[in-house]
């Protein structure tokens, strides 16, 4: 269905960020919470699917010259820009819905700076090196701390850092896909890159992913929150996740787009299940 595409639900995966304070916080057990914590996903999947709307319509012209953007609903013509508007103006109304059911000061707060920070990125930022890139990352770290403030939870430092570098990684990494298969003409930024650069920078984030994520479960405070050391152990899933994607990044070249690869590739999907199943059998004692 077009409109399914022009508010890109399949892109809803990124906001699963915004549950990471309810399953780390342990407090998935209590029913009021979740439904809060659910609020504050919806909440995130109809900003960012207004933010895309609002890109599309900016840059349909730029996407008809883009080999695969130019299926998109706007840039084909399969839908109108004048629906798109209309679409918009829904989807603020279910925004502020979902801000009066969550009511709380610093979720509405994340919201506006969320939306502002995108609407100066569509009309500024996407064109400065590391500026985009860097946006898009503070763009997860948002989700996090959204999440966080809507069940009354504190954000462990050393989780704020992995959150922030692996965003990196994967904005690095959609860069170079970007440059490496569709070129400079798309993009105007890309001109600034390098495919040599971005491979640096996609190093060291990587590897300041994996050893925030391993610090933060060694973390008196995260050992004595889970009651146990095991959670070490995950570093193994996070690793292999990462040097998964750099893989297929590497040597598939359909591949532009961390959400595709989750959905395209086994082994990648596998590892996030089984991380996630390793998660929940420390929560509930059973390793």
């Amino acid at each position: 269905m077009e409109v399914l595409k022009l508010i890109r639900v399949k892109q809803w995966i990124k906001n699963v960020f915004v549950l990471i304070p309810l399953l780390f916080s342990l407090k998935f057990t209590e029913l009021s919470t979740c439904i809060t914590a659910f609020c504050a996903f919806l909440l995130f999947c109809f900003a960012s699917s207004f933010v895309y709307v609002f890109n599309d319509i900016a840059d349909r012209e730029k996407d008809k010259l883009h080999p695969k953007k130019k299926f998109r609903p706007l840039a084909s013509g399969t839908l109108s820009v004048s629906f798109a508007y209309f679409l918009l103006i829904l989807l603020l109304a279910i925004i502020t819905f979902l801000l009066l059911a969550i009511y709380d000061e610093k979720v509405f707060l994340i919201i506006c700076v969320y939306l502002g920070m995108n609407f100066l990125y569509s009309l500024k930022l996407k064109h400065l090196v590391l500026a985009d890139v860097f946006v898009v990352a503070l763009g997860f770290i948002l989700r996090v701390y959204a999440g966080a403030y809507a069940i009354d939870v504190e954000v462990s430092s050393f989780l704020f850092m992995t959150t922030f570098f692996l965003s990196l990684f994967l904005a690095f990494s959609k860069r170079k896909a970007e440059l490496s298969k569709t070129g400079e003409e798309t993009r105007a930024v890309l001109k600034k890159y390098s495919v040599e650069i971005i491979n640096q920078y996609i190093i060291i984030s990587a590897g300041l992913t994996i050893l925030c994520y391993s610090l933060y479960t060694l973390e008196p405070h995260t050992i004595e929150h889970f009651g146990t050391n095991r959670l070490i152990y995950s570093v193994f899933f996070v690793t292999y996740g990462i040097f998964r994607y750099m893989y297929l990044l590497n040597f598939l070249e359909e591949i532009e787009d961390p959400t595709e690869a989750v959905y395209s590739d086994k082994g990648l999907f596998l590892t996030c299940l089984g991380f996630c199943l390793y998660i929940f059998l420390i929560l509930f004692k059973v390793v």
